[in-house]
């Protein structure tokens, strides 16, 4: 049994990577920025014991020490990184404003890379910890055309990534830049070909898969290496 934390736990493939991790027997931590979600507490009935979670804001300053404060110095094998948000839906350069801005880097790069820090001294000597980038976060694949605020900000999220990697303090943690492929949630919309079932599977296998493998990696949620 391994301990999971999984921010942005509330819907789409936050909720469908615990119900994954569930299913195989793990505990899981799950983060969400409302409580009482029904979902959730659905399955922490069905669950007993094997299912906690905390109502926290990611994007405040005061995130991190709320979430570790909770585990109470209990270790983690795996860390997932999940809430983010789209940015306005003009998407254009010319339109968007600071505080537009602000709130996508912050929400989709900056939040996630600060929490990570904070929890990655607790983490076991084989943990992972897991971003949900994207594969419009590529500049070689150069995928984002139809969303460029947004791909930007994944771009933001794989270079802080793999500066944390190439830095003087680099994390024990394997760090996982993920694309989850194009899934059939809010953001993905129903003309999506994969289920939120299929890319939860296949990310849980791949999370698993680099425990001990060291290092910053991209790949989708079959494995596969993308480019950065």
């Amino acid at each position: 049994m391994q301990h999971i934390l999984i921010a942005g736990a509330s819907r789409g493939i936050g909720l469908g990577l615990v119900r994954a991790f569930l299913a195989k027997g793990d505990r899981v931590h799950a983060i969400v920025r409302r409580a009482d979600n029904p979902s959730l507490n659905e399955l922490a009935t069905l669950h007993p014991g094997r299912l906690k979670v905390q109502a926290c804001d990611l994007a405040s300053t005061g995130a991190a020490a709320e979430i570790t404060d909770a585990l109470a110095g209990t270790p983690l094998d795996l860390a997932i990184f999940n809430a983010g948000i789209s940015g306005p839906e003009h998407q254009d350069e010319c339109q968007v404003v600071a505080e537009e801005l602000a709130e996508l880097f912050l929400i989709n790069a900056i939040a996630p890379l600060r929490l990570a820090k904070a929890l990655a001294p607790g983490l076991s000597p084989n943990g992972v910890l897991a971003f949900m980038s994207s594969q419009m976060g590529s500049v070689e694949l150069a995928r984002s055309a139809s969303m460029p605020l947004y791909g930007a900000s994944k771009a933001a999220l794989n270079s802080l990534l793999q500066s944390w990697a190439h830095s003087t303090q680099p994390p024990q943690a394997t760090l996982l830049a993920l694309h989850p492929g194009w899934v059939k949630t809010d953001m993905g919309g129903e003309s999506a070909p994969l289920s939120v079932e299929d890319s939860a599977a296949g990310l849980v296998s791949t999370i698993v898969a680099h425990q001990g493998a060291g290092g910053c990696h991209f790949v989708d949620y079959q494995g596969a290496t993308l480019p950065w």
